[in-house]
Formats: structure tokens, C-alpha cells, sequence
């Protein structure tokens, strides 16, 4: 069912990507470090929601692209690794830059589902990423069921250790020093994770 290297890579991959700072993990930052832990959480909950939704859109999606038409599976991948090569240079680019983060007087787990929903990056960033470690030798919905699942629970656990540990990191992430040199560790991670794929297809 599943080519067990290539899914050993994939949980390798997903644990550093997610743990690089986004859209998302900025705003579970920001809430617990100006909330608290509780309201981080809670945050985390409803971009959990947005994420599974995405999540089985992605695995739908990229399922019957695989049945219908095989060959445009090949540019799928190949179209990816470029995406992730353009997110680590505009993150390179934008070093230090602090986003505006959406907030408002709505209920947390609802700020958190449509931030998470809203976010077209995490999508797509879905679409590119899967297709890589998919082995044609074995069929592809069993494999992106895995992934998904797979991808789900490491969210959950890494956004939920970045809400608790928040709360105790305010001076540091607040620093535009560290901010600059996590923009430029992520994307360097990111460009050659693209370039590495890219070789591979």
C-alpha cells in the first residue's frame, strides 16, 4: 500500500515544513503570546478544521487526477517542486518582514477555521507537496489517505506545542533578529527541498 522509505521521508519533510514559521503558526503565536495558551489552542483547533477540509479536497483532487490522466500527474510533481522553490525564495526575500495577522472580535475557534480556510498557500502547498512522495508502484488513494492523515495529526501536535510554548517565548520571537534569521532558515529549506525534488522527478 505504501512505499515505506518514501513515507518515512514524508514524515520527515512534514515535521520541518510545518515547524517553519507561516501564515499559521504566526497567528497561534500571536494569540498565545498576547492571549495565553488557552486562546493559542483554541485558535489551533479551528485551523485544524480549515486543514482537514483542504486536506481531503487535496486527496479527492489529486485521486482522480491520478486515474483519469497519469501523464499530468508527472507535470503535477514537477510543478510543485517549482512552487516550493518560489515560497523559499519570497521567504528569503522577505526576511524580517512582519505579516499583518488577522484577528478580530469573533470567537477564537471560529478566527482560527477561517484564517486556516482563507489561507490559499496551504492549499496549494498541499497539492505540491503530496504528489512527491507518491510511488506509482502501489495505488494512490490508500497513499494520500495515509499522508493526510499522517500530515493532520503531526499539525496538531507541532501547532499545539507552538501555542503552549508561545506564551514562554515573547521577547525572543519579538526580536526582528530572530524573525530575519528564521525567514532566511526557511527559505533556504524550502529552495533546495524544491531543487532536491525537482533532480529526483
Amino acid at each position: 500500500m505504501m512505499n515505506i522509505s518514501l513515507y518515512l521521508g514524508f514524515i520527515v519533510a512534514t515535521f520541518i515544513l510545518l515547524a517553519i514559521p507561516g501564515p499559521n503558526v504566526m497567528m497561534i503565536l500571536t494569540k498565545s503570546t498576547r492571549e495565553g495558551t488557552s486562546a493559542g489552542l483554541i485558535v489551533m483547533a479551528g485551523m485544524t478544521i480549515a486543514q482537514a477540509v483542504q486536506i481531503i479536497a487535496v486527496v479527492l483532487g489529486l485521486s482522480w487526477v491520478v486515474r483519469t490522466y497519469p501523464d499530468a500527474f508527472e507535470v503535477i510533481q514537477l510543478g510543485g517542486a517549482a512552487y516550493l522553490i518560489y515560497l523559499g525564495i519570497s521567504s528569503w526575500l522577505r526576511a524580517g518582514r512582519h505579516d499583518r495577522v488577522v484577528s478580530g472580535s469573533h470567537k477564537h475557534l471560529k478566527v482560527g477555521f477561517f484564517v486556516g480556510l482563507s489561507n490559499p498557500k496551504s492549499l496549494l502547498f498541499m497539492v505540491a507537496f503530496f504528489p512527491q512522495f507518491i510511488d506509482k508502484a502501489y495505488p494512490a488513494d490508500p497513499q494520500l489517505t495515509v499522508m493526510g492523515v499522517t500530515y493532520l495529526v503531526m499539525a496538531i501536535l507541532i501547532d499545539g506545542l507552538i501555542a503552549v510554548l508561545g506564551g514562554y517565548s515573547r521577547n525572543w520571537l519579538s526580536a526582528p533578529s530572530a524573525r530575519f534569521r528564521l525567514d532566511r532558515v526557511s527559505g533556504a529549506v524550502l529552495v533546495c527541498a524544491g531543487l532536491v525534488l525537482a533532480f529526483l522527478h
